[in-house]
């Protein structure tokens, strides 16, 4: 195995202690103290965690390493098969060989591996590359019809299908013919700026040169004089609902209305579309910019009802096994597992309880649900583990799931029937699922999907809803 390093220099630190001087009339102390020398404490990689090349391909790939001051940015790269992909000492990868490798790069210089400080690419070598041909968005406008029109202040994420569906590369980069008129982020969101007619190109990476074409028409505003707003159903975390208005002229749009949440730490809002980002109520209010006439509403976000999935991006959750990764696609997150010394697979999907209060309700909501492509293994290596603010653990092992009709399973977890906590409102400071002891047959990809993490009141309720979503995509 080959060790590659970046930069060609090292930076050595000594530590001076107090030197005392005494004269025979006065005692002077001197002190050549160096200030602290700032350790590489992340590094962040432009490419996606699994990297398709064909064989005599090669590709740099671009990284940065915080902090911005670090004392020596020197890292090191290394290939788990030389035969199948090298790497350099500039992060340039060349395929050799069909098969996988893992690419890891980490500071040559640290006290401690972690998540942010050692970056892994798994890279897969093929015998050629599939082009995309075509890209064709999905986003729908509120008949149902292809969105193709905006107002200033919109903002939209576009979603596309790429073809053929077996494409080797998904990544692209967004570009808009007249920023004056729309903007466009490197993630793909729209923003409407002004009245005209734009275009936002796809650009595609494989070779291909294709690229795609969205043309978008911005509407002119017409102003709202009055409003009124209808009152919401109870919101789930993270949930985005559009708010029901009637506006008079009846041709009003929402754009021309001014908006405000009593609370933002419970519901934000922006163009009538309000946002659960915490537990509890708040009051939003539209004021009509033209004539100040407003209306209000009360939102609530339902405490303990948590769901998570694509559309929050899988809002905290990260992985709790070295050497694994997810990326979250359209509709799904797509984890990697890694091999264990035993030579099962595993990768735990862990919730950030630093950044994110994890409040469950037990008496209405005490049933974690899992939905998932994993397979029924042989020991009980799905386990959820919990750990209370105030200590108390629990936990709940599983070898299967509840096997749905399109043979995708749910893994169900009742928390109350744990009888550790108390019922009502429970905070944890642990929150993850360990999905381990996979046997490689069990799971031949090495891959899982998870579809949608949610809070039900019973196992019961969890298998209608997965069961009528399945339905309803068919």
């Amino acid at each position: 195995m080959k060790k590659i390093y970046i930069n060609q220099f090292l930076l050595a630190g000594t530590l001076t202690g107090c030197l005392l001087l005494a004269s025979c009339d006065q005692e002077q102390e001197f002190t050549t103290g160096m200030p602290e020398q700032q350790l590489i404490n992340s590094i962040e990689l432009e490419v996606t965690s699994k990297l398709p090349l064909a064989v005599g391909m090669d590709t740099t790939i671009v990284y940065k390493v915080a902090p911005e001051n670090a004392a020596n940015k020197e890292v090191l790269w290394v290939s788990s098969n030389e035969k199948v992909a090298t790497v350099s000492q500039n992060g340039t990868i060349t395929a050799l060989a069909e098969g996988e490798a893992v690419i890891t790069v980490k500071p040559i210089i640290g006290f401690g591996v972690t998540d942010v400080t050692e970056k892994t690419i798994a890279v897969n070598v093929i015998p050629e590359i599939i082009e995309v041909t075509d890209i064709l968005l999905t986003n729908k406008d509120d008949e149902g019809n292809l969105l193709t029109s905006l107002y200033p202040g919109d903002e939209q994420k576009l979603t596309y299908t790429m073809l053929p569906e077996n494409h080797t590369y998904s990544y692209l980069t967004w570009d808009s013919s007249d920023e004056a008129v729309a903007t466009v982020t490197e993630d793909g969101i729209v923003t409407a700026v002004a009245p005209g007619n734009v275009v936002i190109y796809a650009y595609t990476h494989d070779g291909s040169g294709y690229r795609g074409e969205f043309p978008f028409v911005i509407n002119e505003i017409v102003n709202a004089e009055d409003i009124v707003i209808e009152d919401l159903p109870a919101l789930h975390m993270y949930q985005t609902a559009k708010l029901n208005c009637t506006f008079v002229p009846e041709i009003a749009v929402v754009n021309s209305v001014d908006w405000e949440s009593s609370d933002e730490n419970v519901v934000t809002v922006k163009n009538g579309k309000v946002t659960a980002v915490g537990f509890g109520e708040a009051t939003v209010t539209g004021t009509c910019r033209a004539t100040g006439n407003k209306a209000s509403t009360t939102v609530k976000v339902a405490t303990g009802w948590w769901v998570w999935d694509a559309a929050c991006s899988f809002e905290g959750w990260g992985m709790g096994t070295k050497g694994t990764s997810f990326e979250v696609t359209e509709d799904r997150m797509v984890v990697t597992t890694a091999p264990q010394s035993s030579g099962a697979l595993r990768a735990d999907l862990t919730l950030d309880t630093k950044n994110t209060k994890v409040i469950m309700d037990l008496a209405n909501y005490p049933v974690i649900a899992l939905h998932t492509n994993l397979p029924d293994i042989s020991k009980q290596g799905y386990t959820l583990d919990l750990v209370a603010s105030n200590g108390t653990k629990g936990e709940s092992k599983l070898s299967k799931g509840e096997a749905l009709s399109d043979g995708t399973k749910l893994l169900l977890y009742d928390v109350k029937s744990l009888n550790k906590f108390a019922e009502g409102e429970v905070t944890f400071t642990t929150f993850q699922i360990k999905i381990a002891d996979m046997q490689p047959a069990e799971l031949p990809s090495g891959q899982y999907e998870v579809y949608w993490i949610r809070t039900f009141a019973s196992k019961e309720e969890a298998v209608r809803f997965a069961e009528d979503q399945i339905a309803a995509d068919k």
